[in-house]
């Protein structure tokens, strides 16, 4: 995750729509596909401009807030071999599970936990979404929104961006040390 000065934040997650074979070697980071989608003026010139032969798939979330709404929210993944592009409405509450961990029948359901636990709480609020993130829901663990796997995999932390009129917050949850730090950035 990160946030620019101009105003925008951005979220990566790996792989696009299905656990894909690792290569060796990639061209550029994934990473480093975040940093460069600050540098372009308008979030689409960036979507349509930016060369991702030999990057390793991945799903970037995009927000543009010049004052205090957001203006745009889009989603781009990138399959290897094609740019799959899509504006979303950024009043409707989403979630996102990285498809090189979890299968899509896991996914399904995670998404439908989460639209279970939207309508019971229509009124969000940062706390809430962090408690959301945080909470076990009685599935194996290794499924569970707060993740934990034999293999030592398991949800560290939780990081949120919070924009509002006021400012633009990073809030996070160290789940191991049980600290929150929440930072102004503007």
């Amino acid at each position: 995750m990160a946030v620019s000065s101009n105003r925008r934040a951005a979220c990566l997650l790996n792989g696009a729509f299905e656990r894909h074979e690792r290569k060796e070697n990639y061209s550029k980071s994934r990473g480093l596909i975040l940093i460069e989608s600050f540098s372009y003026k308008e979030i689409q010139d960036f979507i349509m401009s930016v060369p991702l032969e030999g990057v390793e798939p991945f799903t970037l979330l995009l927000l543009e807030y010049p004052k205090e709404i957001i203006t745009s929210f889009n989603e781009l993944r990138w399959d290897g071999k094609k740019k799959h592009s899509k504006l979303l409405d950024p009043n409707t509450p989403q979630i996102w599970s990285s498809v090189t961990l979890y299968e899509r029948e896991v996914i399904q359901w995670r998404k439908k936990l989460f639209e279970s636990w939207i309508k019971k709480n229509p009124s969000i609020e940062d706390r809430w979404m962090m408690d959301f993130h945080a909470t076990k829901y009685g599935i194996p663990q290794s499924e569970d929104i707060l993740m934990k796997r034999d293999d030592s995999l398991m949800t560290l932390s939780i990081s949120q961006i919070h924009v509002s009129k006021e400012a633009t917050r990073f809030n996070y949850s160290d789940l191991i040390t049980q600290k929150y730090h929440s930072l102004l950035l503007k």
